[in-house]
């Protein structure tokens, strides 16, 4: 008896979990508040919302200091900077490696294959290592508790001639065709690259 009470309870219990909320209801995000101020209300870019013009885009952050707002915009913008660099490296590695997947032949061998992606993120840690271009500082806000959040990022243009940087040097890198000992293995990692151009 108690066990059908339980289980009623909780099949009732879910139900009511399932009818308070609609799918749009539940796909609208929750208020974004500044981590540094949890009570106030901050733009929806704090919280990871980017705006959709921008390719790219990272939030950084430096708290209140002495030393003045010159300072503070130089380390948050710096975080973003590096924040950036990293989702940046991250998405290039992913688009070379599904452009790889769907450009090179089955008939390569994997380790080759493995080798090559291996080398391409190398040469991509290495361009963004350098430099990674026209990024800019979109906005920033100080919060209510006097840390200053900054946004930065990069419009499409700026974000595809970026992946062309990376494409470029990868081209030039020997070891990258090295790794493939036939003909038509080279055209296929060739037409891998030239895709990133495109995309």
């Amino acid at each position: 008896m108690k066990k059908t009470l339980l289980i009623s309870a909780m099949v009732v219990g879910l139900a009511a979990c399932n009818s308070t909320q609609t799918v749009e209801q539940a796909e609208k995000f929750a208020p974004c508040t500044f981590p540094d101020a949890p009570t106030a209300e901050a733009p929806a870019w704090i919280c990871d919302v980017m705006p959709k013009d921008l390719a790219a885009g990272a939030m950084g952050y430096a708290k209140k200091s002495a030393a003045g707002m010159s300072v503070m915009r130089k380390v948050a913008v710096n975080d973003a900077r590096v924040q950036l660099a990293a989702q940046f490296q991250t998405d290039v590695n992913n688009m070379f490696k599904q452009a790889i997947e769907s450009n090179v032949s089955t008939t390569t061998e994997l380790g080759q294959v493995e080798n090559v992606m291996e080398t391409f993120e190398n040469v991509t840690k290495n361009v963004v290592t350098r430099s990674l271009s026209n990024s800019k500082l979109i906005v920033s806000q100080v919060s209510p508790a006097g840390g200053l959040y900054v946004l930065v990022g990069m419009d499409k243009e700026a974000y595809q001639a970026n992946v062309n940087q990376v494409v470029e040097s990868a081209s030039k890198e020997a070891s990258l065709w090295n790794q493939f000992n036939s003909e038509k293995a080279a055209e296929d990692l060739n037409n891998a690259l030239n895709s990133l151009k495109t995309m």
